[in-house]
């Protein structure tokens, strides 16, 4: 599993589609806000987990970052999984609860997807640093 996190509007996205492109990466499905059910392409790439996780705030952060790093394991065992995942806050504490607790457990559901992650790669206006 590779994953790409930066900031919105960083270049996340065309940064991986032309890093995709340069080895030759053709077969490729893109969920955008979902987790995929039945891939039929090789290569799956994940964006947006926010809005994955958004209808399931309420339930325990740390059971539902379990859950999904569960799901994508299981996505990996027979296709190459990228995901690219929004940082969210940059240390900053957002006023709203709502918006505290997309964050928190965003940030417990990214602790547990980077320790499984082969690579981590930090994208910060379209430049790279690799960071596992």
């Amino acid at each position: 599993m590779h994953t790409f996190i930066g900031g919105a509007y960083n270049g996340k996205h065309e940064y991986v589609r032309r890093w995709l492109k340069e080895r030759g990466i053709e077969d490729v499905e893109w969920y955008v806000g979902q987790l995929p059910k039945t891939p039929t392409s090789h290569t799956v790439v994940v964006s947006k987990l926010e809005e994955v996780i958004k209808p399931f705030l309420e339930e325990d952060e740390v059971t539902l970052a379990i859950q999904i790093v569960e799901q994508l394991q299981l996505l990996e065992k027979q296709h190459q999984v990228i995901i690219i995942a929004t940082e969210m806050g940059r240390g900053i504490v957002p006023i709203e609860q709502q918006d505290r607790q997309l964050r928190d457990t965003l940030g417990r559901l990214y602790q547990q997807l980077f320790a499984i992650s082969d690579h981590v790669t930090r994208i910060w206006y379209g430049i790279a640093e690799e960071i596992k």
